[in-house]
């Protein structure tokens, strides 16, 4: 009996301070029009397709860098530096770019091939996870399987031969090095 009796007394406490709560807040909606009648600092600017400039850039960290005509500290070395064209890369530098060109593109292999390996190795799980599918495509499967071991070869080719390349690219350069320093 006295659960109940504590149990009623709890329940009419709780009830009645939901009830003065209620009573004391004020509404959502009235929240909301308070603070649409705020007033908020405009934007700067607003960007829209319509007036994005396409001649200059937006910078949303600061100021654009200073020019030489509102730089003051810009000197004659400054503009002479503008003025010089830049020398054409020596053969060394050249020659670098293309062996560092020839190991990104060797890299670029390997991550296909990669991704072919995992593709292969997914539709094989997925063929054998299946009595059924096994039963009934195994010429398909077949075909398939003959597809993707094909080119995992093809692909392993490639690697072989950009590799090949680039030794050959790195042995020109290391004699063309050889060529060009002074004996001592």
């Amino acid at each position: 009996m006295r659960r109940i009796g504590y149990t009623l007394a709890l329940s009419a406490m709780v009830v009645a301070s939901a009830l003065a709560a209620t009573a004391q807040s004020e509404s959502l909606g009235d929240y909301a029009r308070a603070m649409r009648k705020q007033k908020r600092p405009p934007a700067k600017m607003v960007y829209t397709n319509d007036n994005l400039p396409t001649t200059t850039t937006i910078s949303v960290v600061g100021q654009p860098p200073l020019t030489t005509e509102e730089n003051p500290a810009a000197g004659p070395q400054d503009e002479k530096a503008k003025a010089e064209p830049k020398e054409d890369k020596t053969s060394e530098a050249k020659a670098q770019d293309q062996i560092s060109q020839q190991k990104k593109k060797i890299a670029d292999l390997e991550h296909e091939l990669d991704l072919l390996q995992r593709e292969y190795k997914l539709q094989v799980a997925n063929y054998y996870a299946d009595a059924g599918t096994q039963l009934r495509d195994q010429k398909n499967w077949s075909d398939q399987e003959a597809k993707y071991r094909a080119d995992i070869v093809d692909k392993q080719k490639q690697i072989d031969e950009a590799k090949a390349q680039l030794q050959e690219m790195q042995e020109q350069a290391r004699q063309a090095d050889a060529q060009s320093s002074p004996i001592q």
